[in-house]
């Protein structure tokens, strides 16, 4: 079982993506990212306050998913723009509330048990039963939130590197 962190970011006027995939164990089997996209005056123009998502979801984050060797169960984001790319995607975050079992709070809205706190996780079609409780394994085992350090660490590497 493998697991998959998505993440699109902006640095320096340039836009970049990656999907870092791991086991239960965090330790990395996939790594894909795209080279640093800078849209050029007239994109910006034609495009106006969409480009972005254009850019992140269209072009960055439905790249990344065709490349996958991989097939993760579920595909955990940082990004809102990204739930809509597909169904495996769900975007997560720490919240304050404390749940001892998975709660749903809202049409695709879930709190999962994460370290006496818990995850909020955000979906375009409600999850199934079998990936939420996966994704409630796996918070048990490790820091399900670190990959993402790990992403953004290393999309910044590659940026400022080219």
């Amino acid at each position: 079982m493998v697991i998959g962190y998505l993440s699109v970011k902006k640095i320096d006027g340039k836009h970049i993506g990656g999907i870092l995939v791991v086991d239960k164990r965090g330790i990395p089997v996939e790594f894909k990212y795209t080279d640093p996209v800078v849209p050029t005056e007239l994109q910006k123009i034609l495009y106006g306050s969409s480009l972005e998502t254009y850019l992140h979801a269209d072009i960055i984050a439905t790249s990344l998913l065709g490349k996958l060797e991989n097939n993760p169960i579920v595909i955990l984001t940082d990004h809102p723009d990204l739930v809509e790319v597909d169904k495996r995607i769900l975007l997560v975050s720490e919240s304050t509330e404390r749940v001892e079992n998975t709660k749903e709070i809202g049409e695709g809205e879930y709190l999962i048990p994460f370290q006496g706190r818990a995850i909020r996780i955000v979906s375009k079609e409600k999850p199934s039963q079998e990936v939420l409780e996966k994704i409630k394994e796996i918070s048990e085992e490790l820091d399900i939130m670190e990959p993402f350090e790990r992403l953004d660490r290393a999309l910044r590497y590659v940026c400022s590197s080219t």
